[in-house]
């Protein structure tokens, strides 16, 4: 049984490293082929594997199939639809899911913005909004978040905003099934009890599993203590919520039920209970976990059944992938599933020595506190590996943090906020009393998170484990955690902590590395050479309150083992191209800023780019060509030109010129041909003139613009005019983050288009 389920989910995760999904026809074809093995002496465990496949890639088909339509990309249309989770703050926009009512030609769910909101949806609430929708896109970048694959794995057909005026309207203002009213009402009354601050954002979180009031700077402190766990309801919570009701109902039922099999009856009442909190939460991939883990337990025992913990883990795996196939893909499967294993592991193999003391209170507070400090030590080195694949991060302080917080929220928060779920009605003052024990009790914890991030070394960032090293990685962590005495173990400690110090090589001496990165309608460029790192603009700022600087720029330069910059070179002040510049400052060492207009908000001496500036770094020449004066040029032409000379080889960062200063280039004898030169001002109709193209005439053409962008950039005619002078032209767009090394001897060679090279299955349903 257990080889089975492990067999169907390695054939589950074989389809994850796809980056086509097979036919249709061809999976039809398999079903009775696999099934036929499955129950056939001797390759029943091909035919789990076969199975495995299939489910999870019926399921992806699924959410392929319901994409919106590209007849609907933006269009204005209007819908019925109904909130489907509690809409969150985003800046000046709230964002939120909804499922279209009565649409069979629109996909079952969306996510919306609203800019400027007029009135705030509810969860449950049905609504009549005029919304414009795209299909899935997101940004395609080493290292950074892959928007599509989130929003594929919670099967989100479309993305869009709602167009303001009268037209949206709430349609019903009740919930339409008794859960989300539950989760609207507990949420409600703890706005309304609790004081509008982080710790009450928390207690939320932790009640009915609405992470909303959460802001992006508390996940942050979150990651970098290890405490993110606490905030999502989870084997923590559900265990202390069966556990208790368990205990509870034992004692109560030994006074009234004697001769019954009590502890049958308060197990079954303990899954219920367990469900029932699950439920509220919102069932997300732990809960599920837990509650798949709890019940199979339950089971276990009223039929007297022995269950391994690797058997009671398969099976909960393998339910998982038959009733929701594409949670198998969220982080959080990884890690729960990992985590419960590893303190299995540790628990079976680990003899933890007794401390031997008179007081017999004391003692067993001594003996917890080593268990559960062996426990967390454990779980950071044994999901060291999985957590530097997923996040290229580790908290190093997760421990000791954890061992402090643990009990609090153990003993105090998680039981205060079930009895306030359960005290509602003529028993609510009884309820606000837990709710406000719940609130202080988060408070000490948060004091401990918040002092714990600001220490060095909190949250520290590694570079980017591929799949490979990854596996490397895993080996000596899994061996660090065998009981003592185990040859090796030391060893395998250091090897497992040698990983953190991982970094990519830098390109060699008189070698340049450009990667010219998807940021959407924006320019960001980071240039590496053997010991120097520099970021040529910045990307663009939303209105949602991130930026690119946030999104993409500090994940790639965290995953490359750039710590810090020799040189931010922000072209001019527009928004597109300074957009990150903040975040990036705050957020890395930064030696030198050169601009070519002065940018607000930046806590940096900021010099002005002019003619004649130029410096040498590892065998290469950067020097400025533009502009010749401060002052005298503003907007786009006020933008910095920076040239790169490899020897006989010559790059060109244009930013945003136009033909005025393409023809004043000219006139002072400076467009000689280049190999690469990224396209100005993204290949609208104002630059690009044909003088321009034609001196300069490159190998190479790059364009930074958005997917479908508004402005229709890069013009068609202008992409014609490069590709006539002996250019190909490439688009972030549709190449994703592009890169190049350009070497004296070995001349420019291509390293990667990523959304080509790094494609997976996903990526599918967002291409047209």
């Amino acid at each position: 049984m257990l080889m089975l389920c492990l067999c169907a989910l390695a054939g589950a995760y074989t389809l994850q490293l796809c980056s086509h999904l097979p036919d249709k026809f061809l999976l039809i074809v398999l079903v009775p082929v696999s099934l036929a093995a499955f129950f056939a002496p001797g390759i029943r465990f091909a035919g789990a594997y076969l199975l495995g496949l299939l489910l999870l890639a019926f399921a992806a088909h699924g959410v392929i199939d319901a994409t919106l339509s590209p007849a609907f990309a933006g269009k204005t249309i209007r819908i019925d639809a109904r909130v489907a989770d509690f809409p969150k703050h985003r800046g000046a926009s709230l964002s939120f899911l909804v499922e279209p009512v009565g649409r069979d030609d629109l996909p079952g769910r969306i996510r919306l913005s609203w800019f400027e909101a007029t009135s705030k949806p509810a969860l449950g609430e049905t609504w009549q909004f005029e919304v414009r929708l795209r299909r899935p896109r997101g940004f395609s970048n080493p290292g950074g978040f892959d928007y599509e694959a989130w929003l594929f794995r919670q099967a989100i057909g479309a993305t869009g905003y709602v167009v303001n005026g009268s037209y949206n309207v709430r349609r019903d203002d009740r919930a339409v099934d008794r859960i989300s009213r539950l989760r609207q009402r507990f949420a409600t009354r703890i706005d309304a009890r609790l004081p509008d601050d982080d710790a009450s954002a928390v207690v939320m979180a932790v009640a009915v599993g609405a992470r909303h009031t959460i802001t992006r700077e508390q996940w942050q402190r979150y990651a970098a203590t290890g405490t993110s766990h606490l905030m999502a309801i989870s084997g923590l919570h559900i265990g202390l919520a069966a556990g208790g009701v368990f205990y509870l109902c034992w004692f109560l039922l030994s006074f009234f039920c004697r001769g019954a099999n009590i502890r049958d009856c308060a197990a079954v009442i303990a899954a219920i209970a367990a469900l029932a909190y699950a439920e509220i939460s919102g069932f997300a991939v732990p809960a599920r976990r837990a509650v798949l883990m709890t019940i199979i337990f339950v089971l276990a025992g009223l039929f007297r059944r022995q269950l391994s913990s690797a058997r009671l883990l398969a099976i909960c795996g393998l339910t998982i992938l038959v009733t929701d196939p594409l949670a198998i893909q969220a982080p959080g499967f990884k890690l729960s599933f990992a985590a419960v294993a590893i303190l299995f592991w540790h628990l079976r193999v680990t003899r933890i020595p007794v401390y031997a003391v008179n007081n017999r209170p004391l003692a067993k507070l001594l003996n917890g506190v080593r268990r559960l400090t062996s426990t967390q030590v454990a779980l950071l080195f044994g999901l060291f590996p999985l957590t530097a694949l997923l996040f290229d991060r580790v908290a190093m302080l997760a421990p000791f943090v954890n061992l402090l917080a643990l009990p609090v929220f153990n003993f105090l928060t998680v039981p205060a906020c079930l009895l306030a779920l359960m005290l509602d009605g003529p028993f609510q003052p009884a309820g606000d009393i837990a709710l406000d024990i719940a609130y202080r009790s988060v408070g000490l914890v948060l004091w401990l998170i918040r002092h714990a991030a600001e220490m060095p070394l909190a949250n520290f960032h590694i570079a980017r484990l591929e799949g490979l090293i990854a596996i490397a990685a895993l080996l000596p962590s899994l061996w660090a955690l065998a009981p003592p005495g185990w040859p090796g173990r030391k060893l395998a400690l250091v090897a497992a902590l040698a990983m953190i110090l991982h970094r990519p090589p830098p390109p060699p001496q008189d070698c340049v590395d450009m990667h010219v990165l998807d940021v959407g309608q924006g320019l960001a460029v980071v240039l590496r050479t053997h010991r120097h790192a520099a970021v040529f603009d910045t990307g663009p700022s939303f209105r949602s309150g991130t930026d690119t600087g946030q999104l993409v720029l500090l994940p790639f330069l965290r995953s490359e083992g750039i710590a810090s910059l020799d040189l931010l070179l922000v072209s001019h002040a527009d928004q597109d191209h300074s957009g990150g510049a903040r975040s990036l400052s705050e957020e890395i060492g930064i030696k030198r800023m050169l601009t070519g207009e002065v940018l607000d908000g930046i806590d940096l001496r900021q010099e002005r780019c002019q003619v004649g500036e130029s410096w040498h770094w590892d065998g290469i020449e950067f020097a400025v060509m533009h502009p010749e004066e401060s002052g005298r040029w503003h907007g786009n032409n006020a933008s910095c030109v920076l040239e790169l000379r490899i020897a006989r080889h010559r790059v060109v960062l244009t930013g945003d010129i136009e033909s005025p200063v393409e023809s004043l280039l000219a006139r002072n004898g400076l467009l000689a041909p280049a190999d690469i030169v990224l396209i100005p001002h993204h290949g609208s109709r104002t630059s690009s003139s044909e003088a321009f193209v034609r001196s300069i005439r490159p190998k190479v053409a790059i364009v930074s613009a958005g997917f479908h962008n508004r402005w229709g950039f890069p013009k068609e005619d202008i992409v014609s005019l490069w590709r006539s002078a002996g250019a190909e032209v490439l688009n972030t767009a549709s190449s994703g983050a592009i890169s190049y090394r350009i070497c004296r001897d070995d001349g420019i060679r291509r390293l990667a288009e990523h959304r080509r090279d790094d494609r997976k299955y996903w990526h599918q349903y967002s291409e047209k």
